[in-house]
């Protein structure tokens, strides 16, 4: 309620949940209002942000064909086989954001952060383009938790496709949906 009536002006972030609930939070918190969010870092262990690695991009793979529900794969902290996702979303069409090599301590900089922002807002728009206003978005994150609440900070619940968030639960035999969005 503060955070609606203006009486916020600033957040810092420092979150520690399942991926899914973090995307929700930062839903909630809207782009809007200035924050910064923060990730725990294995090594050193902190949540100060380190300088911008030389040379840094994250990686975007395009689907070949549009015909089929768009998935939308983080595959950033950990790598997802194309398997595990038809698993849950037969005939889906792959929108793929990874790293070189994907790794659960690879966010340091804040500019790793921005670029994740700028990235994804542009493939959010080049998503509906390709699929159209009334596809939902199945989205399946292996992330940072900082990028899991920025992700949700970005998300226009007027403009952006519907979303499915799904969750890897190994027990429970690999990814269920866990929450839509917006």
């Amino acid at each position: 309620i503060c955070l609606a009536q203006g009486e916020v002006h600033h957040l810092s972030v420092f979150g520690l949940a399942p991926q899914p609930l973090l995307m929700l939070l930062g839903h909630l918190l809207c782009d809007i209002a200035a924050a910064d969010v923060f990730q725990l870092h294995r090594e050193p262990p902190d949540w100060s942000w380190q300088p911008d690695p030389d040379g840094f991009q994250y990686q975007l793979v395009e689907p070949g064909a549009t015909d089929g529900s768009p998935a939308l794969v983080f595959a950033l902290s950990a790598t997802i086989n194309d398997e595990r996702v038809h698993a849950v979303v037969p005939g889906a069409n792959l929108w793929k954001m990874s790293i070189p090599a994907p790794s659960n301590d690879f966010l340091k900089s804040r500019g790793q952060a921005r670029l994740f922002r700028e990235k994804v807002r542009l493939l959010l728009d080049r998503i509906k383009a390709a699929h159209g206003e009334h596809a939902t978005l199945h989205v399946f994150p292996a992330m940072p938790v900082a990028l899991a609440v920025e992700f949700g900070r970005i998300i226009m619940p007027k403009a952006d496709l519907k979303m499915q968030i799904y969750d890897q639960n190994q027990s429970l035999g690999g990814f269920l949906h866990a929450l839509d969005l917006p």
